[in-house]
């Protein structure tokens, strides 16, 4: 009889450590540790469990959960409610790479202020509801060199303490450098921003759930989604790693496949059931050039066809148009914003005695819109812009981003770039060939 008492006691011990490992992993990462079931339908994740089941349902900012035998489900998300039938808006900012190199390190290095650099910017990103960029440094850690340099990018922490005083919401992360320190270096950059800011980041991820848990935001009941691809990485992916990147083409062919066009149309349907504005970043487009190509076209017709409603461009160093495409459903192109950070002082793949990309590569664009939800449509207003300059003196120190309206004599003639060309009627002559004057 006692050993039976025994018996019966150790199982409920068991029991009850089981059970208790399963309400830890509930409230610890949303799941049962012993997962019999997922559900995933867009926003709503079920778990099904030996002794628990977790509800994470869109209708609800905690995860319900529930004894496993009681009956339940997510409420139906219905994005056509009542608050389709009023007029609701968001104030969105772009800006486009932020592309941290060695001589800004070396001026900290030597005692310069890091904190100066957006003080002039700072108001743009605190009278918005929604700021996006793309990050296209690898974000470092300890176990991580770090290089401004050879076309080989990783940044030291104190740059994500730094981009996260501009209060962005959405970074993406899918370019040309994600890989440059491998798996690490994407671990590295997301793991920052997930724990210490809560800013979302896009375009990879940390594993295949990860890349299908996508990016939503609800903003003034305006529901947003995010995706962001790369035509390619400059250090060769391993295959164990290629679906950590959102790549809009085959990156060792270098070619626009229909393996990759499903990707991305996958991934767009599955963010269109349950948003009102999709937002894609793209990386693409060919580097110091103002000009669009047809690869460029023919991706933002795709993307147009699949209901996108934002399409944010970078990559180009350079600013390039903007425009509005397709005929039954529009979408907001930014071909590309240029760079919204830079510090290289000349660039060597530019041709010599050829300042104008070299100049222009000091510039970028930063635009400011409205997106309005009015009777479950999308329209977009004050589509504006304004040029931003990435100044730093003849001894290339006191580093800082300048609007262009603030950029005044002494900042002009003590850029560095001064004597090559870069002055404001270079820059203003660029302005008004790019880009179109509504958006001026």
């Amino acid at each position: 009889m006692k050993k039976i008492l025994n018996n019966i006691i150790s199982i409920l011990v068991i029991l009850i450590i089981l059970i208790g490992l399963d309400i830890y992993s509930i409230y610890n990462f949303n799941k049962p540790i012993f997962v019999l079931k997922e559900e995933i339908n867009g926003l709503n994740k079920i778990y099904r469990g030996v002794f628990y089941d977790s509800y994470n349902c869109s209708e609800y900012s905690m995860i319900q959960i529930k004894i496993k035998g009681n009956k339940y489900n997510c409420p139906s998300s219905n994005i056509s409610n009542i608050n389709d039938n009023k007029k609701v808006q968001a104030k969105l900012t772009f800006v486009g790479d932020l592309l941290f190199e060695q001589p800004f390190y070396d001026a900290i290095d030597n005692g310069e202020d890091k904190n100066l650099y957006f003080n002039k910017v700072k108001k743009y990103f605190e009278n918005d509801d929604l700021s996006i960029g793309n990050m296209e440094v690898v974000i470092g850690n300890s176990d991580l060199k770090t290089s401004g340099e050879g076309y080989n990018f990783c940044a030291p922490e104190y740059i994500g303490d730094l981009v996260k005083t501009l209060d962005f919401e959405v970074l993406g992360t899918a370019n040309n450098h994600a890989y440059d320190r491998n798996i690490e270096g994407i671990h590295s950059t997301i793991d920052y921003f997930k724990n210490n800011s809560e800013i979302l980041t896009v375009g990879t991820y940390k594993n295949k759930e990860d890349r299908e848990n996508y990016r939503y935001l609800t903003i003034n009941d305006i529901k947003f989604s995010f995706l962001a691809y790369t035509y390619g990485t400059n250090q060769n992916i391993s295959n164990d790693y290629i679906d950590l990147i959102g790549y809009y083409k085959d990156p060792y062919t270098k070619k626009i496949t229909n393996e990759y066009k499903n990707i991305l149309r996958k991934e767009i349907e599955e963010v269109r059931k349950n948003s009102d504005v999709v937002i894609v970043l793209m990386h693409w487009g060919n580097e110091f050039n103002f000009n669009i190509n047809n690869e460029q076209k023919e991706m933002a017709l795709y993307l147009n066809e699949l209901g996108v409603d934002i399409i944010v461009g970078s990559h180009s160093h350079n600013i390039s148009s903007i425009d509005i495409i397709g005929d039954t459903h529009k979408t907001l192109v930014y071909y590309s914003l240029g760079n919204f950070v830079s510090h290289d002082n000349d660039i060597a793949r530019t041709k010599e005695g050829n300042e104008t990309y070299d100049n222009a590569y000091q510039v970028g664009l930063l635009s400011t819109l409205n997106v309005i939800k009015e009777n479950g449509k999308i329209s977009f207003d004050n589509i504006d812009t304004d040029l931003i300059i990435n100044y730093f003196d003849k001894d290339m120190r006191n580093f800082e981003l300048v609007p262009f309206d603030e950029y005044n004599e002494n900042y002009e003639i003590n850029h560095y770039r001064y004597t090559k060309g870069l002055n404001k009627e270079f820059i203003s002559d660029i302005y008004k060939n790019v880009i179109d004057e509504k958006y001026r």
